[in-house]
């Protein structure tokens, strides 16, 4: 499963999408500000990043810029998690270098897809996996 970083400044959205993917067998850590994500995520090797889009210290946006300037960044897949609908923001979350944007509250079973869909496991047992 997947090995997730969960970007957020509320408690209850990170307990909250923790409790998914944690009973879903994903590994899961947590930042409460986007320039705590973004030094987790220099620190250690993630498959996915869950990031809120308005926090202090470092906007979701800014953070996205950043994990992508950085090598293995290019291959970690980004998902803006917000309760900002509008399609001004999420072409913004696009342009910054997300993967996928979803507006809050988020599903659990997409959330538990889309995570899994990140996983390096993916490609294993009876599905079609990348060549070798």
């Amino acid at each position: 499963m997947a090995r997730v970083l969960i970007v957020d400044d509320s408690s209850a959205v990170r307990a909250y999408h923790a409790s998914i993917l944690v009973k879903d067998g994903h590994q899961v850590d947590f930042a409460d500000n986007g320039y705590e994500g973004l030094e987790k995520f220099c620190a250690a090797d993630y498959d996915v990043v869950l990031v809120d889009i308005n926090m202090p210290r470092m906007h979701g946006y800014d953070m996205v810029r950043a994990i992508r300037r950085i090598e293995r960044g290019q291959k970690v897949g980004i998902i803006v998690v917000s309760t900002e609908a509008d399609s001004k923001d999420m072409v913004e979350g696009y342009k910054a270098g997300a993967d996928l944007y979803m507006v809050k509250p988020v599903k659990p079973e997409e959330l538990k897809q889309i995570c899994t869909m990140f996983s390096p496991m993916k490609g294993e047992g009876n599905d079609v996996g990348e060549g070798a």
